[in-house]
């Protein structure tokens, strides 16, 4: 938003009489004198510095010049966490040298009143400077980091918030080493070094990238995206251009269901990790996101693209009431992420399809992997999709002892409501409709939505109530009819039991490999005496590394037998016999039924309409 200040110039058009002239002589020294007279609110202005203080010692020095204060106290807050990863973090435990000073630098007291926020007396002050240095030193998708070659942070870290002051622009002003570049998801300015906001919440919803790194642009709609690859040098053209490729087909086939894109400009901040880095994952923002990769081929990054792409729209925009507006200095609990993370995940499978990216039946493969994978966990009879979206908080990046996925529960639940959908409407409604209702009458509204308003839309659609779906799948816990919704569209679900290898073990990646953090009682790991923090280097020989996925896939030829497990503890290498357990798993797919009816085949082609 840009703020104008509009001041009053009075002018004379025509000539006056002289008669005129004297009997409006008062009123003429009104318009002259009035004006002058009367003040001009001043409004409150908050300018951001960030600056790299020490590449060496990885501090940013950040400041924060406010003026234009006309309250006796102000409050100024650092968030605690950064929306779309629900954690805690607690930025100030990485803060240095926190003061406020006066216009002529005199320190001001300040008291603490929450862990992160600090109150400062400004009785006769209409200026402040708060200032901290910020120690950068966690390259992840929610922390800072400043390397020898490229720093990055989210705004959620550095930018104090100035309370009761957030719907107010903002600038940034970055101070880099000569042959740094930048790159901010906030919008530029004339000056390289200076980017603004239009109010506090988009300021801190915004990565931004410094140093040396690799940027492809290309365009969507008439609007500038950029892919930025560090390291530098990490990502070749030749993917570079696939890949670009497919980020614009899933941009134009996500904003074709909202009818356009919403931003002027967007980025792909991509790190492609290496050896010593634990970072992983990938994150949204309003106009960006950022994600930790393999160097792989193109067509295996697609995917996080898409749903990170179409987050842009839901959560970031469609947003739960409870996360409207967002509060910084605590957790938001909502019992509707599985729309907001499972809806994405559908999306992100259904517009790679839409796309042209993958086939039919690759889309089909991701719809039986969800019911897979609710199916096969045997805590989807005791917590519900509401249920595992408000608990997040409890273990959203560590082990939980018994949990399900609101996103793969969501991504189930977001296909069986587009083919319900489609039946109760004659295939002339889908998710899309309810999806377009949402941002119209939502987050264009300024407000987010409840769980009784996303009935309320699918209702308004379909002409059907739908408290009975939701009481039953989303805040119950039984299962849904799925050869029944399924068959709208001409297709069952055909269920195959196989046995898979079972570790007993719960790892995460970390910086020095795959790290024990759970060890599953009765398994043959408790048994062989592995403990939680181990670090499992090998198995049999072939090394694990921080590779995890398919893992157990390559010891299926081992169950039953004792393997050798070789671990680091306590910085020695020690390697035990373990014997290798299974479990029975139930696969779901997808199959089409004999001799599909018209309307099968009808509701079939609308949804699989590219």
């Amino acid at each position: 938003m840009k703020t104008e200040h509009s001041f009053i110039h009075p002018q004379l058009s025509g000539r006056l009489t002289a008669r005129r002239l004297a009997l409006c002589s008062t009123v003429f020294l009104t318009l002259i004198v009035g004006p002058s007279a009367i003040a001009q609110p001043k409004k409150f202005q908050i300018e951001y510095t960030v600056k790299i203080a020490s590449v060496q010692d990885r501090l940013f020095h950040v400041t924060a010049d406010i003026s234009n204060i006309e309250q006796p106290t102000l409050d100024l807050s650092l968030p605690t966490w950064t929306p779309g990863w629900y954690t805690i973090e607690n930025y100030y435990k990485n803060v240095l040298r926190f003061q406020i000073t006066d216009a002529k630098g005199n320190r001001l007291p300040q008291t603490m009143t929450l862990k992160q926020t600090w109150r400062v007396d400004t009785h006769g002050v209409d200026k402040i400077k708060a200032e901290f240095d910020y120690y950068a030193d966690v390259l992840s998708l929610n922390q800072a980091k400043i390397t020898d070659s490229f720093a990055f942070f989210t705004g959620t870290e550095l930018f104090l918030e100035a309370n009761g002051h957030r719907a107010g622009p903002c600038t940034v002003t970055f101070d880099i080493p000569k042959s740094w570049k930048i790159i901010s998801a906030l919008k530029e300015t004339a000056d390289p070094t200076r980017f603004t906001a239009p109010d506090y919440d988009t300021l801190v919803d915004a990565p931004t990238e410094m140093g040396n790194f690799d940027v492809a642009q290309f365009q969507v709609e008439g609007k500038p995206h950029y892919f930025v690859a560090t390291p530098s040098g990490s990502f070749s053209k030749e993917n570079t251009d696939r890949f670009t490729g497919m980020l614009a087909k899933i941009a134009a086939a996500e904003g074709a269901i909202f009818g356009g894109l919403p931003y002027d400009k967007y980025v792909y901040f991509y790190f492609f990790s290496r050896p010593e880095s634990n970072a992983a994952g990938a994150l949204e923002h309003l106009n960006s996101h950022v994600a930790f990769a393999d160097a792989t081929s193109p067509e295996r990054l697609a995917g996080t693209a898409a749903h990170e792409f179409f987050h842009l729209w839901n959560v970031k925009r469609i947003r739960p009431i409870e996360m409207w507006p967002y509060d910084y200095s605590r957790e938001n609990e909502t019992p509707l992420l599985w729309v907001s993370e499972g809806f994405t995940n559908y999306y992100g499978n259904l517009s790679t399809y839409r796309a042209g990216l993958v086939s039919r039946d690759r889309f089909l493969d991701t719809v039986g992997f969800a019911i897979s994978g609710v199916e096969a966990n045997q805590a989807r009879a005791y917590i519900s999709p509401a249920e595992s979206s408000t608990s997040t908080w409890v273990g959203y990046d560590t082990p939980v002892s018994f949990g399900i996925s609101y996103y793969t529960q969501g991504q189930n639940l977001g296909a069986l409501l587009d083919l319900s959908i489609r039946h109760d409407t004659g295939g002339m409604k889908g998710l899309d409709d309810v999806m377009r209702a949402l941002y119209k009458q939502f987050y264009e509204k300024g407000k987010g939505f409840s769980t009784e308003d996303l009935i309320g839309a699918i209702d308004e659609l379909t002409k059907q109530d739908y408290h009975d779906f939701f009481r039953r799948f989303v805040n119950g816990v039984e299962v849904p009819p799925y050869d029944t919704i399924l068959g709208y569209a001409g297709y069952r679900v055909d269920r195959s039991a196989h046995v898979t290898p079972m570790l007993g073990l719960q790892l995460n990646v970390t910086s020095e490999g795959a790290q024990v953090a759970r060890v599953a009682p009765g398994s043959g790991a408790a048994a062989a005496g592995v403990l939680v923090g181990d670090i499992l280097v090998s198995i049999d020989g072939v090394k694990v590394g921080r590779r995890l996925p398919g893992l157990q896939d390559n010891l299926s030829s081992k169950i039953g037998k004792t393997v050798n497990v070789t671990l680091k503890r306590d910085g020695q290498d020690i390697t035990l016999p373990m014997k290798l357990g299974s479990r029975e798993d139930i696969t779901y797919r997808l199959a089409e039924v004999p001799n599909p009816t018209g309307d099968q085949l009808r509701l079939r082609e609308g949804w699989l309409k590219r």
